[in-house]
């Protein structure tokens, strides 16, 4: 029997490394880029309540 996982969900937990891995296999103009929309794109992050989470899990529960 084969056992399968996958390795890319270790590198979500480490944002550094993954910031500096993703920085190397960008081109000259996509670095540029990435920088202009940084600001824009930190704005973006949310931080629900915890509340808020079980609201949602409760609800599509209810879907089911």
């Amino acid at each position: 029997m084969d056992e399968t996982f996958t390795k890319t969900l270790n590198a979500l937990a480490n944002e550094a490394e993954m910031n500096r891995d993703v920085q190397e296999n960008l081109d000259a103009d996509e670095v540029i880029f990435y920088n202009s929309i940084r600001a824009d794109l930190d704005l973006l992050i949310r931080k629900p309540k915890v509340q808020t989470i079980h609201q949602i899990l409760d609800y599509s529960k209810s879907l089911r």
